[in-house]
């Protein structure tokens, strides 16, 4: 290692190509992303690539499990935010009957996200990773997505150090 572990920094041992979701994704396109790529989660990121959430099988699988009427009123307020209008209930919950088309991944997504700038020491992301209990976090440059730290990145630092 040339770089004393004291300087290293998140932009120096994260993984750059990271699988990202885009928020405006349909639940079903998420699903097949997912298997596609042989991901569990992704961060999500917003059209202008800033970083707005994280997305996981788990909050598929939650979404799966709700009620029809609480799919209807996902469906509905998906059509309200971003479409700009409201319909009648009989109307949503046709649209609910294909929820998993017509719901937003950002309606399942979480939104508070853990993440750490590329110029971050390795010590204080490692340090933030075991406080709130993570095994990966994500890694922004000026809010835009840049990378991934996981376990594994920081064990590969450990294993060089001389």
């Amino acid at each position: 290692m040339t770089t004393p572990l004291s300087q290293l920094k998140a932009k120096d041992i994260m993984t750059p190509d990271v699988f990202m979701a885009y928020e405006g994704w349909s639940i079903k396109r998420l699903s097949t992303f997912f298997i596609n790529n042989k991901i569990s989660g992704a961060p999500v990121i917003a059209s202008d690539h800033s970083l707005v959430g994280v997305v996981t099988a788990t909050d598929m699988i939650n979404f799966e499990g709700k009620t029809d009427k609480e799919k209807s009123k996902m469906v509905a307020e998906v059509y309200a935010e971003f479409v700009g209008t409201s319909y009648d209930e009989a109307t949503v919950n046709q649209f609910a009957e294909r929820a998993d088309e017509r719901c937003t991944v950002n309606k399942v997504m979480t939104q508070n996200v853990i993440q750490v700038d590329e110029e971050t020491v390795v010590s204080e992301v490692a340090d933030k990773m075991l406080e709130d209990g993570i095994r990966r976090i994500f890694v922004t440059k000026n809010g835009i997505m840049s990378g991934v730290i996981s376990t594994n990145n920081i064990l590969k630092v450990v294993s060089q150090i001389q």
